[in-house]
């Protein structure tokens, strides 16, 4: 295998490259700071996942069609964060995009509320702002990704898988206690009634974002990349076989967050709190493994844990084709949180030890967050397309066998990488 695409600077292979100054600002204090505005800005998924379609078709008067248009759109949006990504690498810091996305976020959370339906501009004004408040959409998306990307700067030499671990733990943490909360009080109260809360706690999210201090650990900016080195990355097919990987990944796994509360409470007729107690499952089991699963891509490498992702992720769309009662659909649900637990930790951990370490984290999580906010859009249009003909379980069906063709990708092309602390040699 070409050196040049494994080692894109030596220096990031001895700690040299992207090493910066001793930090004066304590480093749980950062950690601190960031994990607070992490954990606040992904409360409102737990709205997104199980009750934004049911609220936009129930109070804002959306089709199943227009709902799938609307998460297409969104996960468009997200590509933002792929400029982002590069320009935060560039200049050095993260803090200026982490704070900008989340005072947007706080924003539309506290306008969709008051958005009505009337007329053309009603609807077009209703979608720009789920667009940005939405799970994939420009700001979560960049959040996501921004956040990550401190999370490497901040992490100890050899140590990246179990910083990120730790870091996406919050999500999941998140998502529960807004869903639980969603379901103690939707019945009673209504869903828009969540809103309230949640835009109060996005804007406390960009006063945790404000708390963070880069100071004298900042990355210094990165230079022109040699021709050489540029080109080699651009042409390296293992990397662009695994973003190939990631986007299937997510064009199977996304239309399940559109359309899975509907097949719940249509199909299986469920009462309305099993539709936040599946994401409650989901995102407990998320919990539970994104820790272990963050030690364990540092100590035996990252490709077992992907190619376990990967086909956790299509067993669970193959059992909920099948599902027949609404409590199969909670125990299934386990699965998508083992499977996005394993992906969001050991994917962003390949793609950083590809692309050279810290220095390059920026780049490296815009291409994990670009893959999925790409295979976000393809998915959701791709079953939109379908779901009224061959109906949600026929739906669900069609995306696990793209969820096995994702697998075969993983398995087949994308070999084990070398691991930055030395442990691992490279191989099939």
């Amino acid at each position: 295998m070409d050196r040049e695409r494994l080692e894109p600077d030596a220096r990031a292979w001895t700690g040299t490259e992207g090493r910066s100054a001793p930090d004066p600002v304590p480093g749980w204090r950062n950690r601190g700071a960031l994990h607070s505005a992490y954990f606040l800005g992904m409360t409102g998924i737990g709205f997104c996942l199980p009750y934004l379609p049911l609220y936009l078709k129930e109070e804002k008067g959306f089709s199943d069609r227009g709902i799938a248009l609307v998460w297409v759109l969104a996960a468009v949006a997200g590509l933002v964060q792929f400029p982002v990504g590069l320009w935060s690498d560039r200049v050095g810091v993260r803090k200026p995009f982490l704070v900008v996305a989340l005072a947007v976020l706080a924003v539309a959370t506290a306008l969709l509320p008051a958005a009505g339906p009337t007329g053309a501009g009603g609807a077009v004004l209703i979608g720009l702002l789920v667009v940005l408040f939405a799970e994939n959409g420009p700001c979560r998306a960049t959040v996501e990704s921004m956040a990550g990307a401190e999370a490497t700067r901040l992490a100890p030499p050899g140590g990246v898988g179990a910083a990120l671990g730790a870091l996406r733990l919050w999500r999941p943490v998140a998502v529960v206690l807004t869903a639980l909360v969603g379901g103690a009080v939707v019945e009673e109260r209504g869903i828009g009634w969540l809103l309230g809360p949640l835009a109060v706690v996005q804007a406390l999210a960009v006063g945790a974002a404000l708390l963070i201090r880069e100071g004298g650990r900042k990355l210094e900016p990165t230079v022109e990349v040699p021709a050489r080195r540029a080109d080699a990355r651009r042409n390296d097919p293992v990397l662009w076989a695994f973003v190939a990987a990631m986007v299937l990944f997510h064009v199977a796994n996304a239309p399940p967050g559109a359309y899975l509360g509907l097949f719940l409470k249509n199909d299986l007729g469920a009462p309305a709190r099993d539709l936040s107690y599946a994401f409650v499952v989901s995102m407990i089991a998320w919990t539970a493994c994104v820790r272990p699963v963050g030690r364990l891509a540092d100590r035996i490498g990252r490709k077992p844990l992907l190619v376990a992702g990967w086909a956790v992720m299509a067993l669970r769309l193959v059992l909920l084709a099948l599902a027949r009662e609404g409590w199969q659909v909670l125990a299934i649900q386990v699965l998508d949180g083992l499977a996005q637990g394993l992906f969001a930790v050991a994917a962003a951990a390949w793609v950083t030890d590809r692309l050279g370490g810290a220095r390059r984290a920026g780049e490296a999580q815009v291409l994990v967050g670009s893959a999925l906010v790409v295979g976000s859009a393809v998915g959701p249009a791709l079953a939109g397309l379908v779901v009224t003909d061959l109906g949600y379980r026929g739906t669900f069906g069609l995306l696990a066998g793209v969820g096995c063709i994702a697998t075969l990708v993983v398995a087949l092309a994308v070999p084990r990488e070398v691991h930055r602390g030395g442990r691992h040699g490279e191989g099939a």
